[in-house]
């Protein structure tokens, strides 16, 4: 990782990783030219502190690194989640600039969390510091947030695959397959580990 000079960082709960998930990041990689997406499994999300969904991170990171394992552009770090607590993007861009302050980062996100951008920890701080490139979505727009946001982002096009974790968790919990949702591997193991059945109560 130390040798890579344009860097996406690709930040998320992944709770579980999907399909859709590797299509974008794989899309903005091309986009951009970046020479290695950085995947960096969240240890606590600021605004999912209690999602009762929510695995270990040890079967997310587990997960995460099944998805990616056949993609040498992809590379996944524990950084995060060794920090524990709640995750703020700021912290580890600083902490990535400290190791290599010549590489060029850029942000890759979607646009609920673009929406979201001026609700971070030290938005400002963290915008001086990387670029943003947004996989468009319906209605994904620039035109409600600051100037300073506007001009650090740009829109990249990504596959519209209508797919998203808490859709794998549901069918999971109902029984139903996720096959062909998720890469082979990361369903086996899934199923190995019993994650997002529903519980009996009693």
């Amino acid at each position: 990782m130390s040798t890579v000079s344009r860097l996406g960082l690709f930040g998320g709960t992944f709770n579980p990783p999907h399909l859709a998930h590797l299509a974008i990041a794989e899309a903005m990689g091309d986009a951009l030219g970046l020479e290695q997406v950085l995947w960096m499994p969240a240890a606590a999300s600021p605004f999912k502190v209690g999602d009762p969904a929510a695995v270990s991170a040890e079967h997310r990171l587990a997960m995460v690194r099944l998805a990616t394992a056949d993609n040498p552009r992809f590379a996944v770090s524990d950084v995060e989640l060794r920090r524990a607590g709640v995750s703020y993007t700021v912290d580890t861009v600083e902490a990535l600039q400290a190791a290599r302050p010549d590489r060029a980062i850029t942000l890759l996100l979607g646009g609920d969390s673009l929406a979201s951008f001026t609700r971070w920890h030290r938005w400002e701080d963290l915008l001086a510091m990387v670029r943003i490139a947004v996989y468009a979505r319906p209605g994904s727009t620039l035109a409600d947030l600051p100037e300073a946001v506007r001009a650090r982002a740009t829109f990249v096009e990504a596959p519209a695959l209508d797919l998203s974790s808490t859709v794998l968790r549901k069918r999971l919990s109902e029984g139903k397959t996720i096959r062909y949702l998720v890469p082979e591997a990361l369903r086996s193991y899934i199923a190995q580990h019993g994650l997002y059945q529903k519980r009996a109560t009693a």
